[in-house]
């Protein structure tokens, strides 16, 4: 890395010191890691020393009271509401202006993560600090402000070094000017790295030094660095002691003030993420919850809130998240293990009835299309007229409306007769005789089984499976399932209590139907405070009906609601970027992303067989790890079959820190992990080899170039492309080169 002439000389031990010795920096660098150490020690040294529970404010409980008087409202009679109305928004009001703060200690190995320096009229010059925590000791000049408390720390996302602002703290109208404003990274009460925009300084073994010039951002592996040289054919963009740059600042400290803008949005109403890969769609969602949690600690508590992805590895992937924000209570599901389990307990005299493994592709399609949600809408409303509303009564307007052979004809006759649809009149008949056949087999089982509704299942003797072997479930039956019981019967239940959540967080929402998007907007309470978060350039699932925002929030009554893009991509480089975005061809969205990072060039290697390809990997993965022991490696397939053989290959190569990922468990380590490319959705590593990138594996179909684009964006540093025999067409014809 380049670096700024450095000179070390004596100087004190202890925090701040390294060695023995002071080093200095020429220019401004000198100055900015003098003055940032100096405070460092300062706010160290005063929190280890004075740990008084004065210096902690604390907290009112509002959150208890106003709960209290909603659920009073509830059950009130008509002429109370009004008088507990107005106590409601009294406390509501009070509480807003109190501005809540934190009671956790601020850790002295910790204490904070950004700094401010600000200068206002009536108060002078101060030095504010950023943390998780807040700590206030205005005579030793110490004011460190969680994050997550919005007046002041609103000031660290919201403006630059320099500028001006004009803000509102509760009362009092604020005008003043940023005059430093830098993030910071304490480790064990050292200070270790300062981003200023002078430029970042790194405290390494031989003292400080500056980087040359590349930002840190949201994304990025365990061990990321650069060099300026990159020569074909070398996997790996770090040098052998790259790794003195390990300690990168807080997520919360790299927000930038678009993300933070969604993080501080009212508690209540949908917010719509449209995001590309790496642009911090997950970050923004699970600091969201974390800053809801903080402003109502009562109503937004870990159990009131729920995250819901769609797959585990995304699952284990937050959970992580999650846990380092001191959220780890909260539960994340995958939709469909969640939905099976709220199927069973609804219906749960249906405990046992088989679920079909070869749903054909048209009847797929037809039962996640946005018009039949919209037929078991209005189906539901003439039941409901007609008095059936009894669970029992469920299943059978679910088959009534998947048998309607006329009214289904109907909805899709405009999107047949212009080819617009998903299906055509020969998939939709085929479809329809799937569902004639089996959902009458499914209702008449229920009848011979069913449960009244007080009863319950006391084990598995009671339960009886389907002698009628055409009495099955199709995956998509079952959101459609819970979708009629809430609209017929009311609320999905949950020991006998209506199940409902204050947050609701929903990420990688583009693979959900938007029947099963609808299931999950009804468990939401009334002020429904919801997260979707989701990219529709990533669509793992073309068969679920989800096309664009747009029809989708309009199928579910939320045509109000505006979809926020946001457009820097901050986990891929601008070369990984350009080949993504190039295999997507027509499906790339008109705006480009802004990628701020350059990188290594993505490099396109080809070979006559796939056992040449393997032998390749072999040589260029096995001295990697001893240049860059934390790297984090993945080789992606598009199938299982063909992630085995190179993992088999590789291991007789006796490549070391190889693991292969069947299960989506993944091990969130150093190493290289072989898996298919369905299985990473959401994850990120510094290096990505794509594999066997064929026209078999890889045709010219909208499903293969949203996988290759999943495969290629889950890149941070440096992408491969590897393919044998006949190469993909998706494989852009200026990334091939002739080896």
């Amino acid at each position: 890395m380049k670096e700024e002439a450095i000179r070390n000389e004596p100087g004190p031990t202890g925090p701040g010191a390294t060695n023995g010795a002071r080093p200095r920096l020429e220019g401004d660098g000198a100055a900015i890691v003098e003055e940032e150490d100096a405070l460092c020690n300062k706010v160290v040294r005063h929190l280890r020393e004075d740990r008084t529970p004065s210096k902690l404010p604390q907290r009112h409980d509002d959150d208890s009271t106003l709960i209290e008087l909603r659920d009073q409202i509830a059950s009130a009679r008509l002429e109370d509401v009004a008088s507990l109305m107005a106590q409601m928004q009294q406390v509501a009001a009070v509480a807003s202006n109190r501005g809540k703060q934190a009671q956790e200690p601020t850790d002295p190995n910790n204490p904070y993560f950004g700094h401010l320096r600000l200068e206002e009229d009536d108060r002078g010059v101060r030095d504010v600090f950023i943390g998780r925590s807040t700590y206030i000791e205005p005579k030793a000049g110490i004011r460190i402000v969680d994050w997550r408390h919005a007046p002041i720390s609103q000031l660290y996302y919201r403006y630059e070094e320099g500028a001006t602002y004009e803000e509102t703290f509760g009362d009092r109208e604020v005008e003043g000017e940023v005059l430093t404003r830098r993030t910071v990274t304490i480790v064990d009460g050292e200070l270790q790295r300062i981003s200023a925009p002078q430029g970042q300084f790194v405290r390494g073994k031989r003292g400080w030094r500056q980087l040359d010039g590349r930002e840190t951002t949201l994304a990025g592996g365990e061990g990321s660095a650069v060099r300026a040289e990159h020569m074909r054919g070398m996997l790996g963009v770090g040098e052998a002691d790259q790794r003195e740059d390990r300690h990168l600042p807080e997520i919360a400290a790299l927000l930038d003030p678009k993300q933070f803008d969604f993080i501080s949005r009212p508690d209540a109403g949908v917010v719509v993420i449209q995001g590309g890969a790496g642009s911090g769609k997950t970050t923004i969602g699970v600091h969201r919850m974390a800053y809801l949690a903080y402003q109502s600690e009562v109503r937004f508590s870990t159990e009131r809130m729920l995250v819901v992805v769609g797959t585990p590895a995304l699952r284990d992937y937050i959970g992580q998240l999650l846990d380092a924000l001191g959220m780890g209570a909260v539960k994340v599901v995958t939709f469909n293990r969640w939905a099976r389990r709220q199927r069973e307990q609804a219906f749960d005299w249906m405990v046992k009835i088989p679920i079909e493994d070869n749903t054909p592709v048209e009847v797929s399609r037809l039962k996640t299309d946005p018009l039949v949600h919209q037929l078991l809408v209005k189906n539901a409303a003439r039941w409901r007229k007609k008095g059936r509303t009894h669970r029992r009564d469920v299943v059978g307007l679910w088959a009534d409306t998947l048998t309607d052979k006329k009214r289904i004809r109907d909805a899709f006759v405009e999107q047949i007769a212009n080819g617009t649809g998903r299906l055509n009149a020969q998939q939709l008949e085929r479809a329809l005789a799937w569902c004639a056949e089996r959902c009458p087999a499914v209702e008449e089982w229920k009848l011979d089984n069913e449960l009244d509704e007080d009863e319950e299942v006391e084990g598995a003797d009671g339960v009886y499976e389907p002698d009628d072997l055409r009495a099955s479930l199709d995956v998509e039956d079952e959101p459609l399932l819970l979708r009629a019981y809430q609209l017929l019967h009311g609320p999905l239940r949950h020991k006998k209590k209506a199940l409902r959540y204050e947050h609701l967080f929903v990420d990688e929402a583009q693979d959900l139907a938007p029947v099963e998007i609808a299931v999950l907007a009804d468990i939401a309470t009334e002020q429904k405070s919801i997260t979707l978060a989701g990219d529709t350039s990533q669509r793992l699932h073309v068969d679920t009906g989800f096309e664009d925002w747009g029809d989708v929030l309009g199928a579910l009554g939320l045509d109000h609601v505006q979809v926020e893009p946001l457009r820097i991509a901050y986990r891929s480089t601008q070369q990984v970027l350009r080949v993504a975005r190039d295999v997507l061809g027509p499906l790339a969205d008109p705006i480009e992303p802004i990628a701020p990072r350059s990188g290594a060039p993505v490099e396109e290697h080809h070979f006559p067989t796939q056992g040449a390809a393997a032998a390749f990997l072999a040589e260029a993965l096995r001295p990697l790890f001893t240049r860059e022991p934390k790297a984090t490696v993945a080789i992606l397939t598009r199938y299982a079959e063909q992630a085995d053989a190179y993992y088999e290959v590789l291991r007789r190569a006796e490549v070391p820190h190889l693991r292969r990922v069947k299960h989506f468990d993944f091990a969130f380590r150093p190493g290289i992990e072989v898996t298919e490319i369905r299985q990473v959705k959401g994850l990120e590593y510094d290096y990505v080899i794509l594999a066997d990138v064929t026209a078999q594996s890889y045709p010219a179909k909208d499903e293969a170039r949203y996988q290759l684009h999943v495969g290629a964006t889950r890149a941070a540093h440096q992408l491969w492309v590897v393919s044998h025999g006949q190469r993909s067409p998706l494989i852009p014809d200026w990334l091939i080169q002739d080896d």
